[in-house]
């Protein structure tokens, strides 16, 4: 099967899961969607860590790396996947001025570090600190003035501080979860939203009360690449 033959049969049967049921529809695409991307970052985890075991330097600098910490994963041939004899590590500042230099290596989409282009522009990013908790590791508190604002960008990006990681959600698809019946009573009536510590890989919506349920967003974390406009 060609690669469109494969995304059209997913599709079909996601449209047959659903059975017209849209928010279903929305939960099974993002789902399936999540879950390939976690699929790729395994791969990618392996083979840092095969290029680490394998004591091999900076690719840029040619410098050893001290520890763990900010190292990038490049592929030499953009056009290829993964794999140990496409990829090369690098560290964090090093990468960066890989790209600047070579321009025309940039993958699409992704700009240097400080550099804001027109469609990072539509971001709104809201950070968490790390929790020392026994049930979850992030916080986002939203006010409902957090909610108006939310109407002028694309995107909502939940950036966690102590790692630089985030993930981002279509605006119109996150205010789905931001009902009125799920507001708390904090502050003016703040909506929250947690990453559990069985639900690492979700945005988990907090119930407005206990009589309702936790929701679930699928979500897939990355390694932040630009400046966004954020709120704290």
């Amino acid at each position: 099967m060609t690669p469109q033959e494969i995304l059209d049969k997913a599709r079909s049967l996601i449209q047959e899961s659903s059975r017209g049921d849209v928010d279903k529809w929305w939960y099974i695409n993002r789902f399936v969607f999540a879950r390939l991307q976690l699929d790729e970052r395994k791969t990618k985890t392996d083979v840092k860590k095969w290029l680490l075991e394998s004591n091999q330097p900076c690719y840029y600098c040619g410098k050893l790396f001290v520890d763990g910490k900010n190292i990038h994963l490049h592929r030499l041939d953009a056009e290829r996947g993964y794999s140990r004899e496409n990829c090369v590590l690098m560290h964090r500042e090093c990468h960066e001025k890989f790209h600047i230099e070579n321009p025309h290596k940039r993958k699409r989409g992704r700009p240097p570090k400080g550099h804001v282009s027109e469609s990072i522009k539509s971001v709104l990013t809201k950070k968490s600190k790390r929790y020392d908790t026994a049930n979850f590791f992030y916080w986002w508190d939203i006010s409902p003035n957090f909610l108006q604002r939310m109407d002028k960008f694309e995107y909502i990006v939940f950036l966690q501080k102590d790692t630089d990681r985030f993930c981002s959600i279509p605006t119109i698809a996150l205010k789905g979860f931001l009902t009125k019946n799920r507001r708390t009573t904090r502050g003016q009536g703040n909506w929250g939203i947690k990453v559990l510590k069985k639900h690492e890989n979700e945005l988990a919506f907090e119930p407005g009360s206990h009589n309702e349920e936790w929701l679930f967003m699928p979500v897939v974390w990355q390694d932040k690449i630009a400046s966004f406009n954020t709120d704290s």
